[in-house]
């Protein structure tokens, strides 16, 4: 209908469905793979009392929302397990996320996008980070209306103390696990700890497999990786930046650890003059190069790696 001129504009909800984390996005894509333009997509605002229809309705590389954003306060993990998509068994030293710094990146942001959906914080394991309750403040100081999950492998929460858990319900967060072989057996514990102290919890279906997607020759298919590419949803910001993923901001330690040189380009620097919140919705769905080295999933039996300096862990046929 949009092709046959019978439909002008397509407007997209900003509220949906909790549990699908990139939904805006992945619509988003669908659409420009069938050659809608982008500036003919809209979005319609949360409903509130400033809303009126005179102004519920706006073109979505000017509304100051976004469906996604995910960013790691610790590099690093407690597993170490083969193809992590976040590379954090290449990590040597300990990097969590400077607390001053990512709070004055994350009020910039904030002057440019003043809604998101979904917030996922991450790692690495982001329990390692001992200001992992700072961030669950600061998220939602600022974005009071988002889904804030924290991501975590479990390990760790039963060490966690009563102010975090307090943190978490004052926060209204949801623990979100990914569920790996060594905590299946542990898991029911867990959900009964977690029931105990009132927080909200959801639990991902058993991780069993990883998916390896990265090569070490470039392809030329750039922009159908990135419309078909889960991973280009999952906006991240690190460091003063965004990406459209995080591959821009974690493939450093594939190539410190490999010497090897995969682009760590995709980066848009949040303070960078003239900012506007256009300029941060073309740069995140504007494919790059580091998209040339990745490719269709290659499922592989999640292991853990004891000394994960094998490309064949890493790289898909290696």
């Amino acid at each position: 209908m949009y092709h046959k001129q019978v439909i002008e504009k397509i407007i997209l909800p900003s509220e949906y469905p909790a549990e699908i984390y990139c939904w805006h996005m992945q619509v988003l894509n669908f659409l420009r793979q069938s050659g809608v333009k982008v500036e003919d997509v809209y979005m319609a605002h949360r409903l509130n009392d400033d809303i009126s229809v005179s102004n519920l309705f706006e073109q979505y590389q000017y509304t100051k929302f976004l469906p996604y954003l995910e960013f790691m306060i610790a590099d690093q993990c407690n597993l170490n397990c083969k193809a992590c998509a976040e590379y954090s068994g290449l990590v040597k030293e300990p990097h969590f996320a400077d607390l001053k710094k990512f709070t004055a990146d994350f009020e910039q942001l904030h002057k440019f996008i003043d809604d998101i959906a979904t917030i996922r914080i991450l790692g690495g394991e982001p329990l390692l980070n001992p200001d992992v309750k700072e961030y669950l403040k600061l998220s939602r100081a600022l974005y009071p209306h988002a889904m804030i999950y924290l991501v975590t492998n479990a390990i760790l929460l039963p060490k966690m103390d009563e102010d975090f858990f307090k943190t978490v319900r004052d926060t209204d967060s949801i623990i979100n696990i990914s569920l790996y072989p060594p905590m299946f057996k542990k898991i029911e514990n867990i959900q009964r700890m977690l029931q105990k102290n009132n927080v909200k919890s959801r639990v991902l279906p058993p991780i069993n497999k990883f998916f390896m997607n990265q090569i070490l020759e470039p392809h030329d298919q750039m922009a159908e990786m990135f419309l078909n590419c889960g991973a280009s949803q999952c906006h991240n910001i690190y460091e003063g930046k965004i990406a459209a993923c995080g591959k821009p901001f974690v493939t450093k330690y594939f190539n410190a650890c490999f010497d090897k040189n995969i682009p760590e380009d995709g980066v848009l620097d949040l303070y960078e003059p003239n900012m506007t919140t256009k300029k941060i919705k073309d740069h995140l769905i504007t494919p790059f190069e580091r998209c040339r080295y990745c490719v269709g999933n290659t499922w592989v039996d999640w292991k853990t790696v004891s000394h994960p300096d094998s490309l064949s862990d890493w790289i898909v046929n290696a």
